[in-house]
């Protein structure tokens, strides 16, 4: 059970985004939770190769990083992205051709129709869940989501696409439990205005983030995910946290999780993930 929510953010100046917030729980059918610290977001690069001297495919001519992320069949959603992640990392083209986002999605659409079809002759409505790639189009200069959602068609539930191309501030996709409502308040949000605390440029992270801390919520739940998609590629956020609150001492978390020493350290180096509050 999942929470997800993709927007449109102008707070930067000249540097427009897409923002992502979600939670982090996975729970079952029953409401019972599994796991507090579910990845649900992902970096997903697309790296392409063209030709040396020798005719090898390995000059790289472009390497960008998008967003994904998914809501429902945890098993789904996670080895879509693992199966789709090699493919796209290995694209090669005699031309320097740089797809755009659409030209993935398409892809993702294929392999995403083709997993989902085999698995849910063995599991049925338990195969169902839905996925988003999104970001900055070198290709086409503008900000999209791809939003993959399962929908009956001719009594047959398959994999379908949703395009919001050359998204504008405010402008926003949720994948999720409780659509009706959740989007009914994001909306209702936007249109309000900004409070101190709660800047409305980044107001659907706080309407998830109240929802995890909402006891009586328990499909929505764990920590809050961050992630932000530019034409830099996407890069995911660790969430700096007081130890006290109203107490300057701190420290960065990530799915919940302190970064002690023992995990944020690999031999000399450390992750550099950047933070927010």
């Amino acid at each position: 059970m999942t929470a997800i929510a993709i927007w449109c953010n102008h707070e930067i100046h000249n540097n427009p985004a897409l923002w992502i917030a979600a939670d982090s729980r996975v729970s079952t059918t029953n409401h019972n939770t599994l796991i507090e610290d579910a990845a649900k977001v992902f970096s997903l690069p697309v790296v392409c190769r063209k030709p040396n001297k020798d005719g090898f495919f390995s000059n790289i001519y472009y390497a960008h990083t998008f967003g994904y992320c998914f809501a429902g069949s945890t098993l789904m959603g996670q080895n879509a992205f693992l199966g789709l992640t090699p493919l796209l990392s290995n694209l090669i083209s005699q031309t320097s051709y740089i797809p755009s986002l659409s030209d993935i999605a398409q892809h993702m659409l294929s392999f995403l129709s083709h997993t989902f079809d085999d698995y849910k002759q063995r599991v049925g409505q338990n195969a169902v869940f839905e996925a988003a790639v999104f970001g900055y189009c070198h290709r086409e200069k503008e900000l999209s989501a791809f939003h993959f959602v399962p929908k009956e068609v001719n009594d047959i539930i398959q994999m379908t696409l949703v395009v919001h191309k050359g998204m504008k501030d405010r402008e926003f996709v949720y994948l999720g439990d409780d659509k009706k409502t959740m989007c009914f308040d994001i909306t209702n949000a936007f249109a309000g205005n900004s409070i101190p605390g709660r800047p409305l440029s980044r107001i659907p992270r706080y309407i998830i983030q109240d929802r995890i801390d909402d006891d009586a919520r328990v499909n929505i739940g764990g920590d809050i995910q961050l992630g932000i998609a530019d034409k830099f590629g996407f890069r995911p956020f660790t969430l700096c946290k007081p130890r006290v609150r109203g107490q300057p001492a701190a420290y960065m978390s990530y799915l919940g999780r302190e970064l002690t020493a023992d995990i944020a350290r690999v031999g000399e180096a450390m992750v550099g993930m950047p933070g927010m509050v």
